[in-house]
């Protein structure tokens, strides 16, 4: 009897030992903390933010369009323009890779559409140099996701993409030499981004995460053949072979003043679902 209890309490002890070893060198490496709960990914151990793992993700977002044919000067300017919310939105696809125990590496790829009008604003203010556009865009990405609380989802993101935009349509009322002119047409452009957001995560069963996030999309330049919506336009671009606009971020109003205002782009909020492993 003496025997048999001896021998359980060295096995015991054993296996106390070996657990308390690993645990005091998993916690040594300093990216693992101990939790209580076991799973098929993780065992009894995770990754102390456990919100960077490995995995695939689909965003459905809604976009509102800034730049030439939403508002001169600063965006926004005037207020929320309707007619500048796409309908279609975005669907995006990612894959993320954790980077050290904070931060997920994300390469995505989005498509979309995009939609301005600025005619009932301009209408307002006395005006009638329209722009309105409807085009599609593919727009490859990579940016970081950076987890600040390990305890929770929140996170900030920054990135920078290429959007490779179709215009199939547009339309413009500009002024050359004090006469009014309409010009139409379809046109295509490339533009590299900017991209900077915010979002939040919850975990759910089964590895996967549910989150929100809002983010915006701004272009590095403005000048054509590399915007979102068509201006500014070069001759080649159009059947009335007219250039409008300037390839800077100036631009010189009906008044003649000189004015300055933001490169295209477009905000987006979305809901993003995830699977990890």
């Amino acid at each position: 009897m003496l025997y048999h209890r001896t021998g359980r309490n060295i096995a015991f002890g054993l296996v106390i030992g070996l657990l308390l070893l690993t645990s005091s060198e998993a916690r040594s490496e300093g990216s693992y903390s101990w939790n209580k709960t076991a799973n098929w990914h993780s065992g009894l151990y995770a990754n102390d933010g456990q919100y960077v793992t490995q995995g695939i993700s689909i965003n459905f977002s809604g976009l509102y369009y800034f730049g030439d044919a939403e508002s001169m000067g600063f965006v926004l300017n005037g207020g929320f323009n309707v007619k500048n919310f796409s309908v279609g939105g975005a669907l995006r696809a990612a894959y993320n890779y954790p980077m050290g125990s904070y931060c997920n590496l994300r390469t995505a790829l989005s498509l979309g559409v995009l939609d301005g009008n600025n005619e009932a604003k301009f209408r307002t203010l006395g005006r009638d140099d329209f722009r309105s556009f409807h085009s599609w865009f593919i727009l490859p990405s990579v940016g970081v996701e950076v987890y600040p609380f390990k305890s929770a989802g929140f996170y900030l993101y920054g990135g920078i993409g290429l959007s490779i935009t179709i215009i199939d349509k547009f339309k413009f009322y500009h002024y050359i030499k004090g006469e009014r002119t309409l010009i139409e047409g379809s046109t295509y452009g490339f533009l590299p981004m900017f991209q900077v957001g915010l979002g939040y995560n919850w975990i759910l069963p089964d590895s996967w995460t549910l989150g929100i996030e809002i983010m915006g999309n701004m272009g590095m330049m403005d000048m054509p053949y590399a915007n979102l919506d068509a201006y500014p336009l070069a001759a080649s671009q159009n059947d009335a072979g007219v250039a409008i606009g300037t390839s800077t971020i100036s631009y010189t109003n009906s008044n003649g003043e000189k004015k300055t205002h933001w490169t295209d782009g477009w905000f987006q909020v979305g809901i993003t679902a995830t699977y990890r492993w």
